[in-house]
């Protein structure tokens, strides 16, 4: 998210530079008014934005009609975090000289500052729209990536149907603390440490989450556990119903009350035994996460990419571990939360 900010303030900065020298160079303008405009690309250079706005907005009253300077005067608003004002400024300015791809790229990169990533999708393909010259920039391309990155714009509906509604039975009080087993995989010598670490990092978000109603602790046998993990390198192994990057399996033997009973999970830790390097550790805590959900009692999917139990990760190369902000979510947001909320209603 922040590379997506970055590359899109990139371009509103270059932006501001461009608009004001179309001012500057493109127009017979008053003496007073170059002046101004003038002083106020110094004060950009400089980055006084307020003192740069107060020389554009006296610049624009000689020169009410300029688009050009009411999309620079929009800039110092956006750098001056006054969102709404910077918004109104490039209405303004569409009105007064036609649409322009840096009023798209600049509208976008408030939208996206707004948190509204959808919004600033838009505009950023529009820009290109208007000039097609743009999808070739490669801080453009960059732009583009990084807003349509589930991460960065959810897809999916909270409102939609809840599939936890008729299928969910979570781990009984009495079954706490769940018992772990972490097979070792001979054939992958030197990464049972590393897989229990990561391991145990995602069971340890989920007990975070529901306010420590769920527990859990390791032990030294598979007969002696509730779940069993293992990881591997071969992908048959793996369930073909989930998508990119959600690579394990979850099997669970449930009671005949529905709740869960013996279940054994499989995590795919490396792309082929011929593969030159294991997965990323933060791809691999993904997966986990998402596979713990399913030892949890969550059987199916949720329809919102923001959730863990999105049936798809498409964050390669992300780095860093995912943490609870992305499991719980907030309240509104998919049925992530609402199987913490129901983990901590049933431990009650």
């Amino acid at each position: 998210m922040k590379q997506a900010q970055n590359n899109i303030v990139q371009l509103s900065s270059k932006a501001v530079l461009i608009s004001i020298l179309a001012v500057i160079i493109g127009k017979s303008l008053p003496c007073d008014a170059a002046d101004l405009q003038m002083e106020g690309f110094q004060f950009v250079k400089a980055k006084n934005y307020a003192k740069a706005l107060a020389c554009f907005e006296t610049a624009l009253k000689e020169h009410p009609n300029s688009w050009q300077m009411l999309q620079t005067i929009g800039n110092c608003q956006m750098e001056l975090g006054h969102y709404d004002r910077a918004i109104s400024s490039y209405q303004k300015s569409i009105e007064a000289g036609g649409l322009h791809a840096t009023q798209c790229i600049n509208v976008a990169a408030v939208y996206q500052r707004l948190g509204d990533t959808k919004k600033a999708l838009s505009w950023l393909k529009l820009a290109c729209s208007v000039d097609p010259a743009q999808a070739a920039d490669p801080t453009i391309q960059a732009s583009l990536i990084k807003l349509q990155d589930p991460e960065n714009n959810p897809t999916g509906s909270p409102a939609s149907s809840d599939y936890m509604a008729h299928s969910f039975k979570g781990w009984p009080k009495e079954a706490m603390p769940i018992k772990i087993y972490a097979r070792k995989n001979v054939q992958l010598p030197g990464f049972q440490s590393s897989f229990v670490e990561t391991l145990r990092d995602s069971l340890d978000q989920w007990c975070k989450a529901t306010g420590n109603a769920i527990s859990y602790k390791f032990v030294d046998t598979a007969e002696s556990a509730n779940v069993v993990f293992d990881y591997t390198d071969r992908k048959e192994l793996v369930s073909s119903r989930h998508e990119l990057g959600i690579d394990g399996n979850t099997e669970m033997l449930a009671k005949q009350d529905g709740t869960p009973g013996p279940t054994n999970v499989v995590v795919l830790v490396k792309d082929g035994p011929n593969a030159p390097q294991f997965r990323n550790r933060a791809l691999v805590t993904l997966c986990c996460l998402h596979e713990v959900g399913h030892a949890l009692g969550m059987h199916g999917h949720s329809p919102n990419s923001r959730d863990v139990m999105f049936p798809s990760v498409t964050l390669i190369g992300r780095t860093g571990l995912t943490d609870t902000k992305r499991l719980l979510g907030r309240p509104e947001r998919g049925s992530d939360a609402k199987c913490v909320q129901m983990y901590a209603n049933m431990i009650q």
